[in-house]
């Protein structure tokens, strides 16, 4: 069967694809479009915990968008809405009246439901491969590959030096509003594709 990388925004799929080709394993990848399912494909999925995932999408646009502007007129009107919240938890603490069919902003609107939702609707176990998080990154791609992650393949790192904090009240809006990220995690889990480990760190 054919290996494809299902490969989410801010989930380390740049090391994790790189290493792959490193090592000439041959792999097609699912990247910023959603994954259809095919009975003849194993599948490796890359996960991270939803709220983590938020706060590493929002500084990495915020950084290549405002602060590098090496792509600041790649998304219509993600500029301004980057300006707009300014940091990571003010758009938290707003999340409520975060529109996300008018402030579009890159890997946030792609979030793990977007990939996964109607491709774990028709996908079995057996198909999956394995489950590789970014928390546990090292562990879950040796043991589903038997390789060593390089410390020197290339990686994309967010390096704006942007706060990652999110107070109680914006955590507890982004819980709620990340909802369909932790219902894909949660059937993940019921599917047995998640160890007890990886299910606790991703479903905090």
């Amino acid at each position: 069967m054919k290996l494809v990388i299902i490969h989410i925004g801010k989930c380390a799929g740049s090391v994790v694809c790189n290493t792959l080709r490193k090592n000439n394993i041959e792999f097609t990848e699912i990247h910023v479009q959603k994954a259809k399912f095919k009975e003849n494909k194993k599948y490796v999925i890359l996960l991270r915990n939803p709220i983590s995932r938020f706060i590493s999408a929002f500084n990495w646009r915020y950084e290549l968008v405002l602060i590098d502007k090496t792509q600041k007129n790649r998304f219509y009107k993600e500029k301004n809405v980057l300006k707009k919240y300014n940091n990571v938890n003010n758009l938290a603490e707003n999340i409520e009246n975060y529109d996300v069919g008018e402030e579009y902003i890159h890997h946030i609107y792609e979030d793990i439901n977007y990939y996964l939702s109607d491709f774990l609707k028709e996908c079995k176990s057996e198909n999956i491969l394995g489950v590789i998080t970014q928390e546990n990154l090292y562990d879950d791609f040796k043991k589903i590959f038997n390789i060593n992650i390089d410390e020197n393949v290339k990686s994309r790192k967010n390096n704006s030096g942007m706060s990652k904090d999110i107070s109680d009240t914006g955590y507890k809006l982004l819980k709620k509003y990340l909802w369909r990220d932790y219902e894909c995690i949660e059937k993940l889990y019921k599917m047995g594709c998640l160890t007890e480990i990886q299910y606790t760190k991703l479903s905090k």
